[in-house]
């Protein structure tokens, strides 16, 4: 337990990445599998990720992010993208892996696929449902990051147009964070953390 905190709690938005380290393709991948754990409403798991490691898309991305230097020393980018159809697109694998794992029998299926589907048909609801879960996912993968000694900066700065365009992001998607990862530039240090909200200024318990 007090490991889990600790991660939760030294957790920082890094803006000083190490220019000269890599993280290897395959642990970014491990830290996203891992972190596919995340939870989402009926598993429709509703999110997408772009993976931007090749320095000069690194270069295009910095400028889509309004010239944000730590995009072009983090080690990667991960665009992460709600996809307001992950309901209809989705549907059909996670019932049949439920029917597999015994979660359901096979004669509910057809009811609870109608059910499901009906909350992704208003557009609204859908974008929400999207969204949530995605950010979900990446909550995760930063914390995630930081058990593998990495570093990681959420970034709601960019232009998400340039950004659909330079990606070839379907216009229905959203994309509502990227996200710098690297190691920490090992001579730069941290200033103590910026004041958090208390409980009693956030919060009640009824």
């Amino acid at each position: 337990m007090k490991e889990c905190l600790k991660l939760i709690s030294e957790r920082r938005s890094i803006t000083f990445f190490d220019p000269t380290r890599d993280v290897p393709d395959e642990i970014i991948k491990e830290i996203l599998e891992i972190s596919s754990t995340a939870p989402s409403g009926y598993n429709i798991q509703p999110w997408e990720v772009i993976v931007v490691k090749d320095k000069e898309k690194k270069k295009q991305l910095k400028d889509i992010c309004y010239g944000q230097q730590k995009v072009e020393d983090a080690s990667a980018n991960i665009v992460f993208i709600a996809n307001t159809r992950a309901g209809f697109e989705h549907v059909d694998k996670v019932l049949d892996s439920w029917i597999d794992l015994g979660y359901i029998p096979a004669e509910n299926r057809d009811a609870l696929r109608e059910r499901i589907l009906e909350g992704w048909k208003d557009k609204e609801k859908a974008k929400r449902k999207a969204i949530r879960d995605t950010a979900f996912f990446c909550m995760t993968v930063m914390i995630t990051a930081r058990a593998y000694g990495l570093e990681t900066h959420a970034m709601e700065g960019f232009d998400e147009d340039k950004l659909k365009e330079f990606l070839n992001i379907d216009r229905e998607k959203i994309v509502p964070v990227v996200l710098a990862i690297g190691y920490k530039h090992p001579q730069k240090h941290l200033l103590p953390r910026a004041y958090r909200f208390k409980f009693e200024e956030f919060g009640e318990i009824i």
